[in-house]
């Protein structure tokens, strides 16, 4: 297999940042579903080009996500992708964030399904993506939850009004957004002195327009509770009246310093 790992070298700008001068959470997720894209074109048998032309996208439908350390303004860091696995549902994909120096600053591992643009659906992955399919390397993470709870008892709320601009070109709100809106209903001050460290995001359906606004629900995840590991969290995504949910997931948070 032809350019089995992609890497691209950026230096982190002011646009990616937030107050705190940390890249913020939907510019490093929109980088790694950039560099996916490049690469999928790069490998014949993933491109998504190619999909796109028989009507066919990939989809995200998990991402593990584990931060080290957020990398800051004007810090030059080189983003590293390759495919670790390809079977009849799914294909997995990882990432790793470095600095300069190779020291790991944000592992990543995703898992993407073939969607039918048409039917809207899920499909089997092409047999020509499986059989030309060889793998450049182990995982950076593996899934740690085989599943993730129901959030049955909600404990923070916020409503989130959807807009033309939130849609990316399957027509549905990236997953980027997703991953941003689960988190948002958090008050400040349990993120105050707090940072991100582990976010383990499953996505159950897609948003559209047609939704008009979605419903961002969490609270703390007590089998997990506060440990030296940090505070855990349960987060759920869903319709106004909750009754779809469109993302589940759990996130981690750990003292600054």
């Amino acid at each position: 297999m032809q350019h089995p790992t992609h890497t691209e070298t950026g230096t982190i700008r002011v646009s990616q940042v937030d107050r705190s001068r940390r890249i913020k959470l939907t510019s490093l997720l929109d980088w790694m579903q950039d560099s996916a894209y490049t690469h999928s074109n790069l490998l014949e048998i993933f491109s998504t080009d190619r999909l796109l032309a028989r009507n066919m996208s990939w989809v995200l439908m998990r991402k593990l996500i584990r931060i080290e350390s957020f990398p800051c303004l004007g810090q030059t860091v080189r983003l590293t992708t390759f495919p670790s696995a390809l079977n009849r549902y799914f294909a997995f994909r990882d990432f790793k964030l470095q600095d300069e120096k190779g020291t790991p600053l944000v592992l990543a591992t995703t898992s993407w399904a073939v969607f039918d643009l048409e039917k809207r659906r899920i499909i089997r992955t092409p047999a020509e993506f499986i059989r030309d399919f060889s793998a450049p390397g182990p995982p950076c993470l593996e899934f740690s939850q085989a599943r993730i709870s129901p959030l049955e008892h909600p404990e923070y709320s916020e409503e989130i009004f959807l807009r033309e601009n939130d849609l990316d070109l399957n027509a549905h709100v990236n997953h980027s957004l997703l991953g941003e809106w689960s988190l948002s209903c958090l008050p400040d001050e349990l993120k105050q002195g707090r940072l991100l460290k582990e976010l383990d995001i499953v996505y159950r359906s897609e948003c559209t327009l047609e939704q008009g606004s979605v419903i961002s629900l969490g609270a703390a995840f007590n089998s997990l509770g506060n440990s030296e590991d940090g505070t855990f969290y349960l987060h759920s995504l869903k319709t106004a009246d909750h009754s779809r949910e469109f993302s589940r997931a759990i996130s981690c948070w750990q003292c600054s310093i």
